[in-house]
């Protein structure tokens, strides 16, 4: 398992909170353990999914990925 924080722009509300935990929950291996306004901190297994198909997941709901730590 790894742990990633992705810094996210665009989040400025709750609804932006529920649209991207709604993106990390359609995400096989995949757990959110932290998320605020602009920042998600996430564990998951490398053979189910890849750092980048989640951030891919964020941009899909409509906010930008800003790094990766």
């Amino acid at each position: 398992m790894t742990t990633k924080t992705l810094e996210i722009g665009g989040m400025t509300c709750g609804h932006c909170l529920r649209m991207v935990k709604q993106a990390m929950d359609g995400l096989a291996g995949v757990t959110l353990d932290d998320l605020r306004i602009g920042k998600a901190t996430v564990t998951f297994d490398e053979t189910q999914v890849s750092v980048d198909a989640i951030a891919e997941a964020v941009r899909d709901a409509g906010y930008d990925v800003r790094s990766t730590q």
